[in-house]
């Protein structure tokens, strides 16, 4: 990360970095969203990127020369109205296996870290306040998507579920999910107003994918 910015560090994160020595750590990065679109294709590895850099400039303010570490992506979040992403992730100070790695990514309530940025300064701060509100929303993510993480979520065009599988949206070079229930409107989040009128008639006003 560039050099002018700045890290300050809460007391509680740092000890938190100090002392954990087995599992991981959860933080929740909000951070303006720069990635070339709003495809998970470019918000995930965007996200990574991003994740990887903050961290490892904050262990290193904190007093940590990170020779290893690793970052899980849980959540990744784009907000509808304005450009920001909420990003949920695991950081890794020390080497262990997947299957801990799993297991601790996949226990929904862990406790918040949280990182904001505010003009040239990071702030991370132990926020107790989000961690039941993490993990409610983590824990209906887990529930609704069985997929591989990240969970990606664009607020702007909400997720489409058919029969419990979870619908893609449109890709770049157009391609749709096979799955797309015909007449759907990403941009609208809801099925044509054709479409709508026929699925009444047919189905007794079940929308299915609303």
């Amino acid at each position: 990360m560039p050099r002018d910015r700045e890290y300050h560090i809460d007391n509680e994160t740092r000890t938190a970095l100090e002392t954990q020595v087995a599992g991981g750590l959860r933080f929740l990065l909000r951070a303006k969203l720069k990635a070339e679109s709003r495809y998970s294709s470019d918000v995930i590895p965007w996200a990574q990127d991003l994740s990887e850099k903050v961290t490892r400039a904050v262990a290193e303010t904190a007093g940590h020369q990170l020779g290893h570490f690793a970052i899980q992506l849980n959540v990744i979040q784009l907000l509808c109205h304005r450009p920001y992403a909420l990003i949920c992730y695991d950081l890794f100070l020390h080497e262990c296996d997947q299957d801990s790695r799993n297991q601790f990514s996949q226990n929904t309530y862990q406790p918040i870290h949280e990182i904001i940025k505010r003009a040239n300064t990071y702030h991370v701060i132990r926020s107790k306040r989000l961690d039941d509100r993490v993990a409610d929303e983590y824990k209906h993510l887990q529930e609704s998507d069985d997929g591989p993480p990240p969970c990606f979520i664009d607020t702007r065009y909400p997720p489409l579920y058919c029969d419990g599988r979870r619908v893609k949206p449109p890709s770049k070079d157009g391609t749709r999910d096979p799955d797309e229930p015909e007449g759907w409107d990403w941009e609208q989040g809801a099925f044509s107003r054709f479409e709508d009128a026929e699925v009444r008639v047919k189905g007794g006003g079940d929308e299915g994918g609303k």
